[in-house]
């Protein structure tokens, strides 16, 4: 079940919550989240996704980098090492 999740921190999220939480609970909080990914969020990807096929490969205006991509991957980066360290054995 866990490796049909294709983010690995989401992943590793679903697995810890498993492995620490009554099994019910952990089951109706990931069924309500299953579902308003597959309600809300798909759906908003398709979309962007019809409009970069339509468009030369390119985003939404919304979606263009403002100079901070750079920024916001160092800080992600930076995250996953804190994680990672914290979790080590």
């Amino acid at each position: 079940m866990a490796h049909d999740i294709p983010a690995a921190d989401t992943r590793q999220t679903f697995l810890r919550e498993v492995n620490l939480t009554p099994l019910p609970e952990v089951l109706a909080r990931w069924q309500q989240f299953v579902e308003n990914w597959r309600d809300n969020v798909v759906p908003h990807v398709d979309q962007v996704l019809g409009y970069a096929k339509t468009h030369g490969g390119e985003p939404p205006h919304e979606y263009a980098d403002d100079g901070g991509t750079e920024d916001f991957l160092d800080q992600q980066r930076e995250n996953t090492a804190k994680r990672q360290t914290k979790t080590s054995f």
